[in-house]
């Protein structure tokens, strides 16, 4: 376990941070890609259409028109997984075996059936109405705004959280999505989890943060959905956002390898009204050594405000949430064009 990263590094705290943000390679930077908003709708009722007209053919050869429904289905779930950035390279690897197996003979559907609901478990795919139950009381104050990293592993987490209390419909997602018991425990549901609830006890909830218990439960429930241990490996920030937005919000990714600084500078500024409203962004870079944003990846941070008129981004490193830091448009837009860093938002509905 880690103890809390202060702001003045030590030795023990800058390697801590070192591998913080080794960590958090593995999710901000495992995949590129601009995209449109691909909801989690488009993406479940892909995936839903292919496993029907797989269904379809339970037992039996498809003919040549069932074959060319099932090609198309695969297709079009491929689309959907790509406009979301690739994200899920197994169930794309999945789609791509059936089409080549419908050339080659090999076809199963029952088989074809079986591999994609595998690997569809922790990947946010089949999403149902949310509606929470989870019991216990409700949190009184904010979820999200002051908790600071501790683990690994933390750093999407922690920051998604922090983009999504920015908002008013994500303030409310965390409201619902988290209740506390009276012996310090939390209960959680995710709204692109609707059929389960977490429970977490109110003992190694640090490991997943400091400074708000019922924000830490809400990572902890995160690692647990993605079975993930913090300590080895940070989360999947599209799925992340996707799992807490459900089908009540848009997810897209933009990465800054496939735009150049003015594209940057105009996405940035189409998003000034919407950033703390009705959108929450989050963005990747490597922090500097008193955790200011720097140019690289492996870590993410949480936009707080886009002032085109001053030119400048408000942001937090998941290090010190309460801390809230700036950045010029333009040096940003600068430094992280053609790098591996990418920026993701949730446009809620």
């Amino acid at each position: 376990m880690f103890r809390q990263i202060s702001d003045r590094p030590t030795v023990q705290t800058s390697l801590r941070r070192l591998l913080s943000v080794l960590a958090c390679v593995l999710a901000t930077a495992a995949t590129t890609g601009a995209s449109a908003a691909t909801s989690m709708r488009a993406i479940g009722g892909a995936y839903r259409q292919l496993v029907h007209d797989l269904e379809q053919s339970h037992g039996a050869r498809p003919d040549n028109a069932a074959s060319q429904r099932i090609a198309a289905a695969a297709r079009d779930f491929q689309d959907a997984l790509k406009r979301d950035g690739g994200a899920r390279p197994e169930l794309a690897t999945d789609a791509r075996n059936i089409v080549a197996s419908l050339g080659d003979g090999t076809f199963s559907a029952d088989g074809s059936i079986a591999v994609l609901r595998r690997d569809a478990k922790g990947s946010v795919i089949t999403t149902e109405p949310w509606t929470p139950s989870p019991g216990g009381d409700p949190i009184p104050g904010a979820i999200g705004i002051a908790l600071n990293q501790t683990g690994e592993g933390d750093c999407v987490g922690i920051s998604v959280i922090k983009a999504f209390s920015d908002t008013p419909a994500g303030a409310a997602i965390l409201h619902k999505a988290v209740t506390a018991n009276a012996d310090g425990s939390f209960n959680i549901s995710f709204p692109g989890d609707a059929t389960t609830v977490y429970h977490l006890g109110p003992d190694n909830l640090d490991q997943f943060g400091k400074g708000d218990p019922a924000g830490a439960a809400v990572v902890g429930a995160m690692f647990r959905y993605f079975h993930r241990d913090p300590k080895q490996g940070a989360l999947p920030t599209n799925k992340v956002m996707e799992l807490l937005a459900g089908t009540l919000g848009d997810h897209a990714r933009r990465a800054d390898a496939e735009m150049t600084p003015q594209e940057i500078t105009d996405f940035l500024a189409g998003n000034a009204d919407s950033v703390g409203k009705g959108v929450a962004m989050v963005f990747g870079g490597k922090p500097g050594r008193n955790g200011e944003w720097t140019k690289g990846d492996g870590h993410a941070f949480a936009v707080i405000r886009i002032d085109p008129a001053a030119g400048m981004v408000t942001y937090t490193n998941p290090w010190n949430e309460a801390t809230t830091r700036t950045i010029a448009i333009a040096d940003l837009a600068r430094q992280a064009a053609g790098t591996s860093a990418d920026f993701e938002t949730v446009t809620f509905r």
